[in-house]
């Protein structure tokens, strides 16, 4: 029952955030880029109104005890996922290096992608909703991508 109320839960914020992020524009990576080119802010208060509002909510749900503590990073090599059970992200030979080099070079293809398709992976979600052919083979090559990123790890 508890997984039915989450998933009901969940669907609902999906459909919430993507009429929110459909009505506003809202592109994290074109607002840094519009504030580059043209020092134009608008957008990126838009990024700092999302960050706060997320640290905010966060605070809240751990304060109300839905959330246990701010979230563990890999700081350690073991990640606590939900319920405990432990992730070991560097599994596949403990070279550290490699997983370094790897989020690097992903992070960077995914802002240089994003400034060539002209908006974020949500913001590409967003267009593909709306029947933007190529939002939806950006989508198709993000999600093949983070799957070949999961097999280099």
């Amino acid at each position: 029952m508890v997984y039915l109320i989450l998933s009901i839960a969940t669907l609902a914020m999906g459909i919430i955030i993507g009429y929110l992020g459909q009505r506003s524009g809202f592109c994290s990576t074109g607002s840094i880029r519009n504030f580059l080119l043209t020092r134009n802010a608008h957008f990126l208060r838009d990024v700092a109104a999302l960050t706060v509002t997320a640290f905010a909510g966060y605070l809240l749900l751990s304060a109300a005890g839905i959330t246990h503590g701010f979230p563990a990073f890999a700081s350690a090599g073991n990640v606590m996922a939900v319920y405990g059970a432990c992730i070991n992200p560097y599994a596949s030979d403990g070279n550290v290096q490699n997983i370094v080099i790897l989020t690097i070079l992903g992070g960077f293809g995914v802002g240089l992608f994003s400034v060539m398709a002209d908006g974020c992976p949500f913001r590409q979600h967003v267009r593909a909703s709306e029947g933007d052919r190529g939002s939806v083979a950006f989508i198709l090559g993000f999600y093949l991508a983070a799957i070949a990123f999961g097999f280099l790890i």
